[in-house]
């Protein structure tokens, strides 16, 4: 007797199998690692073969040696910025490489700048600082949040 089971079963019993190899990851963090992954492959790929082109349009130079790739290495070129911005291919490629890198950070904070373990480790940095300052904290429910932070002042400079 054969016993067929649904595609979703098999794939919550293998997402369950991954996240019991590995102590340390969660379902959300597993989610959001995949998001991120994702994104990245869905950035990647057209930005490459953006590059790709940009750089086979502008030709294949002929590869002589170790010796002659590494040859002014050390060298530094400074080219003006009118010179580089009158090109549109090489400032649009230029501005997006510098820009592209910024943007990834963001994402990756967005992902896991925000999740609850950081959050976690934010206060507890919070606390640490403000209680080396001279500040009183003490976390507890405020209208309802478990999230607040009420901060007394435990230091004669801060009172009247």
């Amino acid at each position: 007797m054969t016993i067929y089971i649904s595609t979703q079963v098999r794939t919550v019993l293998k997402f369950k199998e991954i996240l019991s190899f590995n102590r340390g990851l969660n379902r959300g963090r597993y989610l959001r690692l995949m998001a991120l992954s994702s994104i990245e492959i869905l950035g990647t790929i057209p930005l490459g073969t953006y590059y790709l082109v940009l750089n086979a349009r502008s030709g294949i130079i002929r590869w002589n040696s170790w010796a002659d790739t590494h040859s002014n290495y050390s060298r530094v070129v400074q080219v003006p910025a009118f010179s580089w911005k009158n090109t549109h291919d090489s400032a649009f490629g230029l501005e997006m490489f510098r820009w592209s890198l910024v943007l990834c950070a963001f994402i990756f904070f967005a992902f896991f700048g925000f999740a609850v373990e950081a959050r976690h480790h934010y206060r507890l940095v919070y606390t640490s600082l403000a209680s080396r300052i001279g500040l009183m904290t003490s976390s507890g429910n405020l209208h309802g949040s478990s999230h607040a932070c009420v901060v007394q002042v435990a230091s004669p400079l801060f009172t009247r």
